[in-house]
């Protein structure tokens, strides 16, 4: 897919970005290269910001990623609001082995309600007040450096072709856990849940704590 084919696309979804051509054609550049280090084309959803008027929150769902019946989803939103407030440029990326597309859309949701209030550093937990896609009942998610997609270890770079300098974007995992998983990573840190056996991308797994 070109910039322009990305342009003509995102521009329907894309609202008020499209009003400030520079955060338009970043988001862009940020679709065309994460397709390309994947290699495949995301649909595109626009989550809700928690206030009116914030700039947008997008979820790219990336159906068979990293391989069939695995679907992923990566955050844009979150970057954005901290490069303009001088912090650690990250988005989040989930991966689950589900047919229902409301399980990628999930890191985005948690960006649309805590950007601003939350840093989102690899080893935090955050909590919901209920399961994010029922019947499962994951409710909250730990962020970690360990990527479901390995492609995007090295982050995405989402500097314009002339530019001086790179605008590198970390992508940070965020794995679906258990109220007593989140407890337990609290207590004694991100081995309780990495270091038991368990598999990640079921929605259905029983919890390992």
């Amino acid at each position: 897919m070109t910039d322009a084919e990305v342009n003509k696309a995102d521009l329907r979804l894309v609202g008020h970005l499209a009003a400030r051509p520079s955060d338009a054609d970043r988001f862009a550049r940020f679709v065309e290269r994460a397709s390309s280090i994947v290699g495949a084309q995301p649909d595109i959803h626009e989550v809700v910001p928690r206030e009116p008027g914030d700039s947008e929150v997008f979820s790219l769902v990336f159906v068979d990623v990293p391989e069939p019946g695995l679907v992923t989803g990566v955050t844009y939103g979150l970057s954005l609001w901290q490069r303009l407030n001088a912090r650690p440029v990250r988005e989040l990326c989930t991966t689950m082995r589900s047919t229902d597309l409301a399980w990628p859309k999930v890191p985005a949701r948690t960006v649309a309600v805590l950007r601003g209030m939350c840093p989102f550093d690899p080893g935090m937990v955050i909590g919901y007040k209920e399961p994010y896609v029922p019947p499962s009942g994951l409710s909250s998610l730990v962020l970690a450096s360990t990527l479901p997609v390995p492609a995007l270890a090295d982050g995405i770079d989402v500097a314009p072709p002339d530019a001086d300098t790179d605008d590198l974007v970390q992508i940070v995992a965020a794995y679906p856990v258990y109220p007593s998983e989140r407890e337990a990573v609290h207590a004694v840190g991100l081995g309780a849940v990495f270091d038991s056996d368990w598999d990640p991308y079921d929605p259905a797994r029983a919890a390992v704590v």
